[in-house]
């Protein structure tokens, strides 16, 4: 996995990440919330809580999945190019 710095991934990532983030620590809170509060969790709690997390969590497979693309994407182009130029020599 490439280890990037913040400052150089893209800004769509940055607020797909913050996005993701804050919806996960969304739920977390909610339950946490919810629980000390009436020390019981009920439906509704709990299929509020699952539609965040799964947005969340849906933030960073989708900008894993593309940057997977990609990177096979490039593959595939650097290994044609390859093939293009030993057919030459």
């Amino acid at each position: 996995m490439e280890n990037r710095k913040w400052k150089e991934t893209s800004s769509k990532e940055q607020w797909q990440i913050i996005n993701g983030t804050v919806l996960v620590f969304s739920a977390i809170i909610l339950y946490f919330l919810s629980f000390v509060l009436t020390l019981a969790i009920g439906f509704d709690i709990i299929s509020a809580g699952g539609t965040l997390l799964a947005s969340g969590l849906a933030f960073f497979g989708l900008s894993s999945f593309f940057k997977n693309q990609m990177i096979e994407f490039q593959t595939k182009i650097d290994e044609r190019l390859k093939k293009i130029e030993n057919e030459k020599e």
